[in-house]
């Protein structure tokens, strides 16, 4: 899987090149150059970073964080928007829940399952994950109070006092 990807950016009189390659199935090589077009035997930057290819999804993530701050740095106005990199770390941010997917997480809610494992599961944030418990009636605060069926949320259904349902007891 040899491949070669190069871009090459001209900045006012500077250039600067990007590649990205690779010889064999293992490795991958980013390369970064830069030079004044009237002088470009005198490099403005230059590195290389070779990598394993499987780390390539994880080296994804550090690289878009890194250029975040570079922006930061460079006092640039338009960094790499946070939602993007939401979605480079959880693939399912912004996406809608299924109700197949609500009943998987209320039942490894119930089951004791961590929040933040739940959250990899399905690739949301743990505050995603809160916020769909209670949308469906649970609390991630007090699972023990909290049936798997459900529990009244004061977020989500009517108080049992505005109902008539506070006070009422079997014997009526």
């Amino acid at each position: 899987m040899a491949f070669r990807h190069l871009n090459e950016l001209p900045l006012g009189d500077k250039v600067f090149r990007i590649e990205l390659a690779s010889d064999d199935d293992a490795t991958v090589t980013l390369t970064l150059t830069g030079w004044h077009e009237e002088a470009p035997e005198t490099l403005l930057a230059s590195g290389a970073l070779t990598l394993p290819l499987a780390e390539v999804p994880a080296l994804r993530i550090a690289l878009n964080r890194a250029l975040r701050a570079l922006a930061l740095v460079a006092d640039v106005a338009e960094p790499i928007p946070d939602r993007d990199v939401l979605r480079e770390l959880f693939p399912g941010h912004g996406a809608p829940w299924v109700p197949q997917h609500e009943e998987d997480l209320t039942r490894r809610f119930h089951a004791g399952e961590t929040i933040a494992r739940i959250a990899a599961r399905f690739g949301r944030t743990p505050d995603s994950v809160r916020t769909k418990l209670r949308e469906l009636g649970h609390d991630p605060r007090r699972p023990e109070y909290c049936p798997p069926d459900g529990c009244l949320s004061w977020s989500r259904y009517a108080s049992p006092a505005l109902v008539g349902g506070a006070g009422e007891t079997d014997g009526g």
